[in-house]
């Protein structure tokens, strides 16, 4: 048996779109097993410990697994593995779930096959299905993470997040359609922006990196996605932008939401309250999670080797 435990992740946060990652030690847990009197099969289970379901067509671990077997990998024989899921956080909120069952499931048929796949052709397959490097990357490796794709390949560079942080994540109860989200995001940028945004990704870069939480609040802003994402929820709008005139502290849209994460260098005893007071105001039901960073990424367990 193979345990793949996954961390969450939030991408893009404030100016670093499509390209900043950062993972947290929250994890989805995936045990991999060759059951010889059953056939393939994927058994979820939330944190509760009720069944979980997703449509076939719509499984990202069914769809990873027979993409690794007929497209890539077809020494791969899928016929008698059982994976079992733990979901420890809600999906699709904008802590990359998607990525987390991409990788989880390439990782857990890597060990279970001895591929020997290394971390480069581990993010350049899960880059074929997921689209984008921003989650993936620090779904892997964790830390900090700056990505991009160069030559069909992924390109990037991992950092420690700085022992000086914690994170919260405010989890409201609606989803946030990706697609939707990404479509709202203009075309054309003003060079003032684009100047702006290079700007604000540099210093917030060096905040996370050095563990200043002043430099994260100075690089926070964004002028190419995050106002534009808010707007397709009006719960999510109202919300937003209250606790940014109440909250001193650096907050995101984590993804394309509808995730806020915030960043501090203490506890969040005041914020807790203020955003449980205003999701109150606003009806909003919600998940509160208080976490740190992951600079570990990925776990590996076997039994019975």
């Amino acid at each position: 048996m193979v345990e793949v435990k996954v961390p969450a992740t939030s991408a893009n946060i404030g100016p670093g779109f499509d390209s900043f990652g950062l993972a947290f030690n929250i994890y989805n847990s995936y045990k991999f097993t060759i059951d010889h009197n059953d056939n393939f099969k994927v058994l979820i289970k939330d944190k509760n410990n009720r069944n979980y379901t997703i449509p076939d067509d719509k499984n990202l671990i069914i769809k990873t697994a027979n993409y690794l077997q007929n497209v890539s990998i077809p020494e791969i024989d899928l016929n008698k593995v059982k994976i079992k899921v733990r979901l420890n956080y809600p999906l699709d909120r904008g802590l990359g779930s998607s990525s987390n069952a991409i990788i989880g499931t390439i990782m857990g048929l890597n060990i279970l096959f001895n591929l020997r796949l290394t971390e480069l052709e581990i993010l350049n397959l899960a880059l074929k299905i997921e689209g984008h490097p921003d989650n993936i990357v620090p779904t892997l490796l964790g830390g900090f993470t700056i990505s991009g794709i160069e030559d069909n390949n992924v390109n990037y560079e991992k950092f420690l997040i700085n022992d000086n942080f914690d994170f919260l994540l405010f989890i409201p109860d609606f989803k946030t359609n990706t697609k939707k989200a990404r479509e709202l995001i203009s075309k054309n940028i003003l060079i003032n922006d684009a100047v702006k945004n290079i700007k604000n990704a540099s210093l917030l870069s060096a905040g996370l990196i050095q563990g200043n939480l002043d430099l994260i609040d100075k690089g926070k802003e964004d002028y190419l996605h995050q106002n534009q994402r808010i707007k397709l929820n009006h719960k999510l709008e109202k919300i937003f932008n209250i606790l940014n005139n109440k909250i001193e502290i650096p907050m995101f849209l984590s993804g394309s939401g509808p995730t806020l994460l915030l960043i501090n260098d203490q506890k969040f005893e005041q914020e807790e309250e203020i955003i449980l007071k205003y999701a109150k105001k606003y009806k909003i039901s919600n998940t509160i999670v208080k976490t740190n960073g992951n600079n570990k990424g990925i776990i590996i367990n076997k039994v019975g080797d």
